[in-house]
């Protein structure tokens, strides 16, 4: 049986950001050395900061073309903001017109999403673009999102929106709120302001995550999370519990086409409770190495490289299906880097608007 990831997230930029999030648990340079210590990766060192070379994009993209018709969603984000990265756009329209990547996508803070990048974007081809907007005051976006603008911020996507519709370009919009307790009493306010400038007919929406510990590395955590969080995990327990008694999350995990192959979609995986990164996404490093997961900024384990490997031997190697068994059989909480991790709470429980 292998795994046919439904969603494939290529990191293009590790280590560089212009924001520095409370939330966020990356090491940034220049605020820690390029070769500092992490003890949570495999080799005891912080991965390269490095941008992804287009050449290495090419490399790894051209590999998922037997597979386009099945992957769901091209995501170009990681352990860094996309948007430093110049050759972005040459990487979007690589990825759809040479590989046939049918959506297209990445998530940004949008503090440095200038007029001349956002029309580089729409004529790439872009189809997706999460504009992480975590407050609708000065004082608590920029109180989340230390180093960037609120002005500018509002500005750069009320331009991309805007542009997009007068280019009539085939891309959503889909504004994010993390949600904690800075910025939980302005859910309501945030969701009428973004309704009046979103286009439904367009496939915009406003997503609401809260806030999660990335495998329990945030430090306050416990200041930040919401105020019913403990319901949260209550509930999903007990849901979680029940579909692995029914057999639901081994129906999901079955192939249907007699062929062997399973191409779990992710929303399928969490409604059930499970975390979808170990089942539809294969979540590559800038270097080509492979991810465990979205909490995964380390490199915990030395799982395979996409440069060198086939993606669908890596995605199912025996590193993956370890972490797998655990979680169709509900014993995830005896992982090492699962235990601890909320992640899939906070998509368990995100909401859309419409």
């Amino acid at each position: 049986m292998n795994y046919i990831p439904t969603h494939v997230q290529i990191e293009t930029v590790n280590r560089f950001c212009d924001a520095r999030c409370p939330m966020c648990t990356i090491k940034f340079v220049p605020d820690h050395a390029k070769d500092a210590p992490d003890e949570l990766s495999n080799n005891g060192q912080s991965r390269p900061a490095e941008i992804m070379k287009l050449n290495t994009f090419k490399e790894i993209t051209i590999k998922f073309k037997p597979y386009v018709d099945k992957i769901r969603f091209l995501s170009l984000h990681g352990c860094g903001e996309p948007l430093l990265d110049k050759t972005l756009p040459e990487k979007i329209k690589f990825a759809k017109q040479e590989v046939g990547f049918k959506e297209v996508g990445f998530t940004s803070n949008c503090s440095v999403l200038t007029e001349k990048m956002a029309n580089r974007l729409l004529e790439a081809g872009l189809n997706c673009i999460i504009p992480s907007i975590d407050g609708l005051t000065k004082d608590v976006l920029e109180a989340i999102r230390p180093r960037t603008n609120f002005e500018r911020t509002y500005k750069n996507v009320k331009y991309f929106i805007n542009q997009r519709n007068k280019l009539n370009s085939n891309c959503k919009v889909l504004i994010r709120m993390v949600r904690q307790q800075l910025n939980y009493h302005q859910w309501e306010d945030y969701n009428i302001y973004w309704n009046k400038i979103l286009d439904r007919n367009k496939g915009d929406d406003i997503l609401g995550v809260d806030v999660h510990n990335t495998g329990g590395k945030v430090k306050n955590f416990d200041k930040m999370r919401v105020d019913d969080f403990h319901n949260h995990e209550k509930e999903h327990e007990e849901h979680f519990t029940e579909q692995v008694n029914k057999g639901n999350f081994k129906k999901i995990t079955t192939p249907k086409n007699g062929d062997g192959k399973v191409y779990v979609k992710a929303h399928e995986v969490e409604e059930i409770g499970g975390c979808p990164d170990l089942f539809s996404r294969l979540s590559i490093f800038a270097s080509g190495d492979v991810a465990l997961c979205s909490a995964d900024q380390a490199e915990y384990y030395k799982l395979g490289n996409i440069v060198k490997e086939d993606p669908i031997k890596v995605f199912n190697n025996e590193g993956f299906s370890i972490y797998r068994n655990k979680w169709l059989n509900n014993e995830y909480k005896n992982l090492k880097y699962c235990k601890d991790c909320k992640i899939y709470l906070s998509r368990f429980h995100k909401t859309y608007v419409s």
